[in-house]
């Protein structure tokens, strides 16, 4: 199931509408992403899930969480609206580390080095420190809809943050579950979407881009139409360029007179 097709979003068109927009493609890329590898595919693509599903739980803490047009400019809260939004709203159940370090793992061993620095750590001070791994496997379709479905975490996963082992050195090694993540994900937004002191504010940003949505519809069509519309613009006045052969050549009326 697609975040459009949540029932706790259909009272509100316009969020419904965002989702459909820009965040259900995100999604299905992750559907493709959470098969691999497979036969001749044979690239994992953990970074790659990984990093579609933290800017996904970025995204939403700016978006959909306590949302507004002055936070979608405002980027000194990004973090503390990241580590929130999981706080508040990700399942955190049975996992082996407090809350607070869970959300530590993911933001500042995780999410950071993969936005910043190839997935490099800052190193260790002294002896101790941490060393997180992410962990994916080939899924069938049918556990990635059983993720996406479930209320509860469904018995074949772990925990989202896995306590692994101690390290020689005296570091430990944590790993993080992408499956488990794609499904906590989903039960996050659910959750922030039930609630309608957000879903309402959400509804209301979503409302204020619906002019530009509009206007790419009525001025430009959908896909390869609105290719071919741009193209037959003049690009000195906008006017949309004419033709006297049948679609040949185009001349602007303005600008050739």
């Amino acid at each position: 199931m697609l975040p459009s097709e949540f029932a706790e979003v259909k009272g509100y068109p316009s969020l419904k509408r965002l989702l459909e927009a820009q965040v259900d493609m995100q999604f299905v890329d992750l559907r493709t992403l959470l098969l691999l590898p497979r036969d001749i595919l044979k690239g994992g693509c953990n970074f790659a899930a990984a990093a579609v599903l933290f800017n996904l739980i970025a995204g939403t803490s700016v978006c959909f969480y306590d949302p507004s047009e002055e936070a979608l400019v405002e980027r000194g809260t990004r973090s503390k609206r990241f580590r929130e939004v999981l706080e508040k709203f990700y399942p955190w159940e049975a996992e082996p580390l407090p809350k607070g370090q869970c959300v530590s793992v993911l933001y500042e061993s995780a999410r950071n080095p993969l936005a910043h620095s190839l997935g490099l750590d800052a190193p260790p001070k002294g002896s101790t420190g941490k060393q997180v791994v992410l962990i994916k496997w080939p899924l069938t379709g049918d556990e990635v809809r059983e993720l996406e479905e479930s209320a509860s975490r469904p018995l074949w996963t772990t925990s989202t943050i896995v306590h692994r082992r101690s390290l020689g050195y005296g570091a430990i090694e944590l790993a993080i579950s992408i499956p488990t993540l794609y499904w906590g994900v989903h039960r996050m937004l659910h959750t922030l979407f039930s609630d309608p002191t957000h879903a309402v504010k959400a509804d209301t940003l979503a409302k204020s881009f619906s002019p530009q949505w509009d206007k790419y519809v009525s001025d430009f069509g959908h896909g390869d139409d609105a290719v071919v519309s741009l193209e037959r613009l003049c690009s000195k006045c906008s006017t949309e360029l004419v033709s006297t052969d049948g679609g040949q050549t185009f001349k602007c009326p303005r600008c050739s007179v």
